[in-house]
């Protein structure tokens, strides 16, 4: 296992099958065998937490390794101690170890949340992510629904999810970002769905969503969601491309006062001309290196 390990990881974590809340009874996750949702024993000494890691399995070549990485140990003060640049890492490999921890914070998927019937289906991270020590990281929880069992979206099933992705806040990251494209039918489950997850989070501990563009300009339902940033996501925007990127280049703004703070791009599109001074995440399709971080990177800071 140590080959899999940055050296600079200066703390160990126990790491233990998470067991739900009796009344969530949550089922298995069917693909790629059993699923396991590693929980994070969280050391803290002094004032603030000190020590806190996430195991993140990675099947590989037939077998397991356990891979660590580490959770800054910083107190939280919302979204102003975040970077300027977010690097999103997906389920995949990441090697981030490159990273100025200083300057490029991680927003990293943590876990699948699948609406099915009406039941929450977990799919934790299952590939490695290596980055420094004292990086700023986000966990990321991404919410699909069931094409083939449609959810529910009851009080019930909302209770599930909320508790799913409070539970992150227990590794005292960041802030927690939730990815939902939700459609106009699933609009009241997901903004009770934030309510529920906000009252459960500590006060201090900023929320996060994603938000399609069009939700930020023309199709203004977010603005009073209870959550810190909503990040405009500005690639794979589909018939909303041509429209959006003319009314920023015009110099038009984003409307909700949320979404006024940051953006997402990725590195195969071309930029689409994003108001200036705002939080940059950027997406990659493939496994980020070196030489390609340092590109997205000069582009946006320069």
């Amino acid at each position: 296992m140590a080959g899999w390990l940055d050296e600079r990881l200066q703390w160990n974590i126990d790491c233990e099958r998470y067991q739900p809340d009796d009344s969530t009874n949550q089922p298995e996750f069917p693909e790629g065998g059993a699923g396991r949702i590693l929980s994070p024993n969280v050391k803290r000494t002094g004032q603030y937490p000190v020590a806190a890691a996430i195991a993140l399995v990675a099947l590989l070549g037939g077998g397991s390794r356990t891979a660590l990485i580490t959770l800054r140990s910083t107190p939280v003060n919302r979204l102003g101690r975040l970077p300027h640049v977010m690097l999103w890492a997906w389920e995949r490999r990441e090697d981030l170890s490159f990273i100025d921890p200083r300057e490029v914070g991680v927003a990293y998927l943590a876990r699948t949340l699948y609406l099915s019937g009406d039941q929450v289906v977990i799919r934790p991270r299952r590939q490695p992510l290596i980055v420094p020590h004292d990086s700023v990281l986000i966990p990321v929880v991404r919410i699909e629904t069931d094409w083939h069992l449609s959810p529910t979206m009851s009080p019930r099933q909302r209770a599930q999810a909320a508790r799913a992705i409070a539970r992150m806040a227990d590794c005292s990251p960041a802030a927690i970002q939730i990815d939902f494209d939700a459609t106009r039918s699933q609009r009241a489950f997901y903004r009770d769905l934030l309510t529920d997850v906000r009252s459960r989070l500590p006060d201090s501990m900023p929320l996060s969503i994603t938000a399609l563009a069009s939700w930020c300009i023309y199709d203004d339902w977010i603005a009073d969601l209870p959550v810190d940033e909503a990040v405009p996501m500005l690639f794979r925007m589909g018939r909303d491309s041509e429209q959006v990127t003319a009314y920023l280049r015009r110099g038009g703004d984003f409307v909700p006062a949320l979404s006024r703070s940051s953006v997402g791009i990725s590195i195969d599109e071309p930029s689409r001309a994003a108001p200036a001074g705002r939080r940059v995440y950027i997406f990659s399709p493939r496994a980020w290196t070196r030489e390609e971080a340092a590109k997205a990177i000069a582009e946006v800071v320069k």
